[in-house]
């Protein structure tokens, strides 16, 4: 492996995406939208060469943007505007319309997964779930009313 580049760059490796390059398949999101059919996906901040999921956050007087990496399984993310507090629970709205985004069902962690769609029509049997707790691990894809597992993914 090279130490530098080409104008004498010190290379320093992304461990993410090392580890997402390893990996022989990906599930990647490249579309998600809101319950008003607002595209999610946004190249203001891309993850391993795919533009991510924008979301706008608020807690109280805080406002801001948060960014997911659009790879299942990944649990990359961006803030902008807005420092994230590990525990703690969010409003999370659509950065276009600011209409508060849809529960899907509550999480494990006592919180709620909101619904991303995968499809302009709210349709909760396609759908994404991420957990509105801040470094919850928790996230879910359904797809045609199937749970999409990560090893799913994998072993394809």
């Amino acid at each position: 492996m090279e130490r530098f580049d080409e104008k004498g760059m010190l290379i320093i490796p992304n461990p993410i995406v090392k580890k997402t390059a390893e990996r022989e398949k990906a599930l990647v999101v490249v579309e998600c939208f809101c319950q008003n059919g607002h595209n999610l996906v946004s190249p203001r901040a891309v993850f391993n060469g795919h533009p991510g999921i924008l979301i706008r956050a608020k807690k109280d007087r805080k406002r801001g943007l948060i960014a997911l990496s659009p790879v299942y399984g990944e649990k990359a993310r961006i803030a902008l505007d807005i420092a994230l507090v590990s525990g703690e629970i969010l409003d999370l709205h659509c950065p276009i319309c600011d209409a508060g985004l849809l529960k899907h069902s509550p999480c494990i962690c006592g919180a709620d997964m909101i619904a991303l769609f995968t499809t302009p029509t709210a349709d909760y049997s396609n759908c994404i779930g991420v957990c509105n707790r801040v470094d919850c691990p928790q996230a879910k894809i359904i797809n045609s009313g199937e749970l999409v597992a990560l090893s799913m993914v994998e072993s394809l």
